[in-house]
């Protein structure tokens, strides 16, 4: 196997992971694939779009030990 597809999987698939757990479209972590720009693109996307997992309240919700 090419050392750059391999490479390339390795980079992907986590990041396709990453947009799954976040209520994103996976196929949005072949962004990371564009030279140069593609990797700071694909976490700007994570780090600035709404997550539509996340129900509520983004806190951190404590629970009182009795």
């Amino acid at each position: 196997m090419d050392p750059l597809t391999l490479l390339g999987l390795l980079i992907v698939v986590p990041t396709w992971f990453a947009y799954n757990r976040a209520g994103l479209s996976p196929f949005l972590s072949l962004i990371v694939l564009v030279p140069l720009i593609g990797p700071i693109l694909a976490v700007a996307i994570l780090a600035f779009a709404t997550w539509p997992k996340i129900d509520g309240d983004t806190r951190l919700q404590y629970r009182r030990l009795k």
